[in-house]
């Protein structure tokens, strides 16, 4: 009875329990404020690259928060420069008032006249040594407010020096990210063309296999094929039908990422046209070390060893301990310095071997389509004298169709790699 008892106690437990934790979860805090715009969007039926990159910079939220990032450090750096020139200096002048029997019987000061009675004497002795000493204590503690005040002007000096040095970040931060926004918006555009031109080819494959179903259906009919061959086709019909809703989903995906990076409405029907010039050229390498010396992060790292030589030259310490964090500090940024340099070297390399397989690329697909439209002008020959039929016809422009889809795929991802390639020079290395 005592274990029914306990288990039933136990049961009722875990009953409120839960209820209090299902209505913790539903009941609204009234002082939780929630901010959600409703954006304007505009609505098109068309773009091209150069809208699209437009677009992409005027509405990004990153370069508005770097924008502000420096606008803060410049008004936080201008205050403290603003205290540093209004901060004053604790003085106190310095005096002695007679304290021993020849001092108040002998002052010497007019003022002050000699004393003759024992009781003056002894009670000014008294009152006069409480006086000294009372001066002496403000005088150490103007001394000692002094002292950090000092040290607190030199903080506020190191403090504004830095806001300084990270306000020279932020500039190149924020070109660093035009640059960076720029690439992945051409990377996000060429995905979606690309996709795009792969979608109509595989409805254009899926269109001639359905005539190669009709086709095998009706010679299954007239005993001429079996039915094996017809289930063949159309497994093969069920596959194609759904990769087209794989890549149709990824590209409606990427269409509405992209739509809502430029401020767009999004528009499942919108036309994505092609980019107008792609020139072919051989990737041209520029010297690494030219590269290194643009590149903003190598720039970012300059400042930040610059920063931290002048703190050591400038940074008040107390003690042994702090000149040795300070030189610490400036070994730190320059391993990191010489550890950026070695992975932003990593970097060129990787590109320019990426950038020149992708020409590599290009003209091979160029070769293999120059062949096969050869082989179709002898395939038309033998439709025109009779030998082929319009069917397999087709079916051979259909391959030619893809082989051309194959080499516009590689050219841009040329034009992706190029871009990137031409971006080290102005200094951005990814």
């Amino acid at each position: 009875m005592k274990k029914t008892l306990i288990s039933l106690s136990a049961a009722l437990l875990l009953l409120s329990s839960t209820q209090a934790i299902s209505y913790a979860d539903t009941v609204q805090d009234p002082n939780q404020n929630v901010y959600v715009n409703v954006d304007v969007l505009d609505t098109v039926s068309a773009i091209d690259l150069t809208y699209v990159l437009d677009k992409a910079l005027k509405d990004s939220h990153n370069l508005a928060l770097l924008t502000l990032k420096y606008a803060a450090q410049g008004s936080k750096k201008a205050d403290l420069e603003s205290q540093m020139d209004t901060m004053g200096s604790a003085s106190f002048t310095p005096g002695h008032l007679p304290s021993t029997v020849a001092e108040v019987t002998n002052t010497g000061n007019p003022l002050l006249p000699n004393l003759t009675d024992p009781i003056d004497i002894a009670w000014t002795v008294t009152q006069n040594n409480v006086m000294n000493q009372m001066m002496q204590g403000m005088g150490a503690l103007a001394g000692g407010m002094n002292t950090i005040i000092s040290a607190q002007r030199a903080q506020m000096k190191t403090a504004a020096h830095q806001l300084g040095t990270d306000q020279r970040n932020s500039l190149l931060q924020t070109d660093e990210a035009k640059a960076g926004i720029r690439l992945q918006t051409i990377a996000q555009y060429v995905q979606l063309l690309g996709q795009k031109k792969q979608l109509d080819f595989m409805n254009d494959y899926a269109a001639v296999m359905e005539k190669d179903l009709l086709r095998a259906t009706l010679f299954a009919q007239q005993g001429l094929a079996s039915s094996d061959d017809v289930q063949t086709v159309q497994k093969a019909i069920n596959k194609q039908k759904d990769d087209i809703a794989t890549l149709l989903n990824n590209y409606r995906l990427g269409l509405v990422q992209l739509s809502t990076d430029i401020g767009i409405s999004y528009d499942p029907n919108l036309v994505i046209k092609d980019i107008e010039t792609i020139l072919l050229d051989p990737i041209t390498e520029t010297d690494t070390t030219t590269l290194l010396k643009s590149s903003y992060q190598m720039k970012s790292s300059g400042n930040n060893m610059d920063e931290a030589v002048w703190e050591t030259g400038h940074t008040v310490t107390q003690n042994t301990y702090g000149d040795t964090y300070l030189g610490v500090n400036l070994a730190i940024n320059g391993q990191k310095n010489e550890q950026t340099k070695l992975e932003l070297t990593k970097k060129i390399q990787t590109t320019y071997h990426d950038a020149k397989n992708a020409y590599q690329a290009v003209l091979t697909e160029q070769r293999n389509v120059t062949d096969i439209q050869a082989d179709l002008a002898k395939m038309k020959f033998r439709y025109d004298v009779g030998v082929l039929s319009k069917h397999d016809l087709n079916k051979f422009q259909l391959k030619v169709q893809q082989n051309e889809t194959t080499l516009t795929a590689a050219k841009l991802k040329y034009y992706v790699l190029k871009e990137k390639a031409k971006a080290m020079d102005t200094g951005f290395i990814q």
